[in-house]
């Protein structure tokens, strides 16, 4: 049994002073615009997001709703008051956070190179740049949608030049056949083949690079230019570079130390941009051995089309992937935003859908795992959940002491799964929150009220030792 760390210091503000300060910044931002080299700028609304009123005969619903900031939701500690907590507080504390991670990267690294850490990208940058960015992956996803056949599955869906050229058409977008053309052959170069499919086309889009207004305008109910997809801003792209520097820095360390970086998922409205950034550092990273791994929270509907996704980039990219695999952290929040803003909630209706949702993510990184040098982390404390996880190491002639797949609790929960683990030979780890005690029993206490059934575990797990100390004391034996 081996320890993992998590940190866990200097996060929450002690008042909500920042969170509203955060919620002005990103107003701000929003309220700046993205201006087109057409010299037009996309309508915002006083939220910093653009209204839905283009003229085209296909009309852009509000995808915006989930990933805008509200005054009401601006404080990420409530509803849950104990949640481990990033704030932004400028580049400076930033960069000194990259110093906390470094040092929990040391103390977690061994001579046997076997080591995990997880971090929070909430910890190294402006929360309203991930958000913005996760509005604009989803608009980018949107719009695939709309260019492609919407009787198959969105996975399985092809982007021919017709289907690109008529589709551009229905949004209401005016470019000639070779500025069409021109942008196609540029998707094709990275597809390799003759048609683009999702993966191509969102990773077409490089929001650190490209200008996207000039690739899709359209016109507002005015006529006047209107870009489908947003732009970063300038202060956006510097703060996505700087973001990424961290990242490098910490990867670059975990990678000499022999150290498992965990990147952690977060709310659903800044998911997208830990994905993508994650996946970057994927990309950079994984050539040799999964040293990076992203966080699928299998609460959320789209986490086993997001998981099927990054298994095929990295499959084609020639990378190892690496998965922790979580329930999920935030579902009463999850669930209460959606129903005030009123978009769609993203979590399972039910702990039952997202428990078989769990096990066929597990199923598909066990695959991966064995036919792909994939890594995994089964991170749960529910008995069910890694009773299925050995039986499909089993089923996959994954040996328990394999390097690529290992198990999490947290220090002081579900004993009883770890030791058990441990002495069967798996790799079982206690997830150790790294700071200030008072920090790290507000972590604590939050785990305990998500995983409902902890408690029960608990009282099991005590009837568990009571019967063999009882054995022990009748049998005479001693260990």
């Amino acid at each position: 049994m081996k320890c993992l760390a998590l940190i866990g210091r200097d996060v929450s503000p002690k008042t909500s002073g920042q969170a509203s300060e955060e919620l002005s910044k990103s107003r701000q931002l929003g309220k700046s615009g993205t201006r087109s080299e057409h010299g037009t700028q996309s309508a915002l609304g006083s939220d910093g997001h653009r209204e839905r009123t283009a003229q085209g005969k296909e009309k852009e619903p509000d995808l915006g709703a989930q990933f805008k900031a509200y005054q009401r939701f601006a404080d990420r500690r409530f509803p849950q008051a104990s949640a481990l907590t990033f704030f932004y507080q400028g580049e400076d504390k930033c960069n000194e956070r990259v110093g906390i991670f470094a040092e929990a990267i040391k103390a977690s690294s061994s001579p046997e190179k076997d080591g995990f850490i997880a971090i929070k990208l909430t910890a190294l940058g402006q929360t309203s740049f991930l958000m913005h960015l996760s509005y604009i992956l989803e608009q980018v996803r949107w719009v695939f949608s709309v260019l492609t056949d919407s009787s198959l599955p969105l996975l399985d869906r092809r982007l021919t030049l017709p289907m690109f050229r008529d589709g551009l058409k229905k949004l209401g977008v005016e470019a000639s056949d070779a500025q069409t053309e021109k942008i196609f052959q540029e998707m094709l170069l990275q597809s390799g083949s003759q048609t683009v499919d999702l993966i191509d086309f969102v990773y077409f889009f490089r929001p650190s690079e490209t200008d996207y207004t000039q690739l899709f305008v359209t016109k507002d109910e005015n006529g006047q230019p209107w870009p489908l997809v947003d732009s970063l801003t300038r202060a956006e792209v510097a703060q996505m570079r700087n973001v990424m520097a961290r990242l490098e820095t910490l990867a670059e360390k975990a990678s000499h130390s022999g150290v498992t970086l965990m990147v952690d998922a977060e709310q659903s409205y800044f998911q997208n941009a830990i994905n993508r950034l994650a996946t970057k550092l994927i990309r950079k990273y994984n050539t040799k051995r999964p040293v990076v791994y992203n966080t699928y929270q299998c609460y959320l509907k789209d986490t086993e089309d997001l998981l099927s996704v990054d298994l095929e980039l990295c499959r084609r990219l020639g990378v190892f992937h690496g998965a922790k695999i979580v329930r999920g952290a935030y579902m009463e929040q999850e669930r209460e935003r959606a129903l005030q803003i009123g978009y769609e909630d993203p979590v399972h209706e039910d702990r039952s859908a997202t428990s078989r949702s769990y096990s066929r993510c597990m199923g598909r990184m066990m695959d991966a795992v064995k036919n792909h040098g994939a890594g995994l982390m089964v991170a749960t404390h529910n008995e069910d959940s890694v009773r299925t996880a050995t039986q499909l190491m089993e089923e996959y002639s994954i040996a328990p002491g394999s390097d690529r797949v290992s198990f999490g609790q947290l220090l002081g929960m579900s004993d009883h799964i770890t030791f058990a683990l441990g002495q069967k030979g798996y790799r079982a780890y206690k997830y150790m929150p790294y700071g200030p005690v008072d920090e790290v029993l507000q972590y604590l206490s939050r785990r305990a009220n998500e995983n409902r059934g902890l408690f029960q575990s608990a009282l099991h797990e005590r009837s568990l030792l009571r019967r063999e100390l009882f054995r022990r004391l009748t049998f005479g034996v001693l260990k």
